[in-house]
């Protein structure tokens, strides 16, 4: 993978992996409001905002193993573009749609209507398909550098 695309995916992951640290404040809030039985300062559940940090930090640091790993191979073009751009779709829009699910009461699951839910599952399926085919471009590129070598 060139540079400037490993770079670029670093710097993305890199906040996708903040967005993740920062949704752990909710959680910890959820988290607090339930064993004390408290209001809680923000709507949803503990499991809503726990999927939340963790989409966030999970996908922060695959963002960035893979631009690490995709840095060592040689691919052409079309594959570099597919694993950035699959990472970046697939890291942001986990972090949106679990995020947008506590706070509107949907869980993403499945198309229910013109509703929250709805958009949120249409945005994961969006991030489903982007890593998906980064880890197919991935992949491809393994296979191609092991016979080279």
């Amino acid at each position: 993978m060139n540079k400037r695309l490993q770079g670029l995916l670093i710097a993305n992951g890199a906040l996708v992996l903040l967005a993740g640290y920062a949704l752990g404040f909710p959680f910890a809030g959820a988290v607090t409001a339930e064993l004390t039985g408290a209001p809680a300062s923000l709507p949803g559940d503990v499991r809503g905002w726990h999927m939340a940090h963790l989409e966030g930090v999970l996908n922060g640091m695959l963002m960035i193993a893979a631009a690490a790993a995709a840095g060592q191979l040689a691919m052409s073009d079309r594959l570099q573009k597919v694993i950035f751009w699959g990472l970046v779709v697939a890291g942001w829009t986990n972090v949106v749609a679990s995020t947008l699910s506590p706070l509107t009461g949907g869980r993403g699951t499945g198309i229910t209507g013109l509703d929250w839910n709805s958009f949120n599952f249409v945005v994961f399926v969006a991030g489903i398909i982007g890593a998906v085919a980064a880890a197919v471009a991935l992949f491809m590129a393994g296979l191609r550098a092991r016979k080279s070598v």
